[in-house]
Formats: C-alpha cells, structure tokens, sequence
C-alpha cells in the first residue's frame, strides 16, 4: 500500500480534499456545494498526484474513506518532510548529506515499552 497518491498501483482513492472530490463538468460551485460529493464512496474525480495521506494507525490499519480524514487527509505538514526527504535523496552534487543514514536521528513514532520487571521473590 502506498500513502503517496498516484504512486504504484495500491493508493488512496478517496483522498479527503474538497478540490479532489467535486467532479470537473464545468458546473460551478460553491464552497456549500461541494459537500455534496464528501459522503459519496465513489473514488475522488480529480488524482491528487503526489499527495500523500495522513497514512496507517498505530497498528497499520487504513481506511481508505473520505470522510475519515485521520487516515486520507493530505496536509502541508506531513507532506513537507516528504518532500524534503526527496530532495535531499535526489540531490545531485557534493550535497553534504548521508544519504545512509539521513533518517538515523529520526525517533520512532511508538517508543518500545520498558522490558516487564524481575519476577517477584519473597
């Protein structure tokens, strides 16, 4: 499965974003308007090529719902250390940047749990 919409054949197809979601027929529409197509379960008119999605919950499950935006929501945050990821990894040139470890010093997101204490002895 991929979060990044368009790559591979496996993404999100109904990506929580009102510009994606509203069909392209030369119909106008206003901001009210365009919740019309928020609850629909066809997949979004209009690919958000590129875009990647909020992604998986702590225990790798996905929604691919539009109108559950902790899972399908594409967001100038999340998006951001993507792309600087990229660009550090295609960067061509004496860069300065490991491409090995570039991602070393990142702390996981779900710390391992301490280790259970000693059995208890009388």
């Amino acid at each position: 499965m991929s979060y990044v919409v368009g790559f591979g054949n496996h993404y999100p197809r109904h990506v929580h974003h009102r510009g994606a979601s509203i069909p392209k027929n030369k119909v106008k529409y206003s901001c009210k308007g365009g919740w019309k197509w928020r609850d629909t379960k066809k997949p979004n008119p209009n690919k958000l090529v590129g875009a990647m999605v909020a992604g998986p919950d702590r225990h790798d499950g996905f929604h691919d719902v539009r109108t559950n935006y902790n899972y399908t929501e594409p967001t100038l945050a999340g998006n951001a250390g993507l792309v600087a990821a990229l660009v550090a990894l295609s960067g061509e040139g004496d860069s300065n940047i490991d491409k090995n470890t570039i991602f070393s010093a990142v702390p996981p997101m779900f710390p391992t749990p301490p280790p259970p204490p000693a059995p208890w002895k009388p």
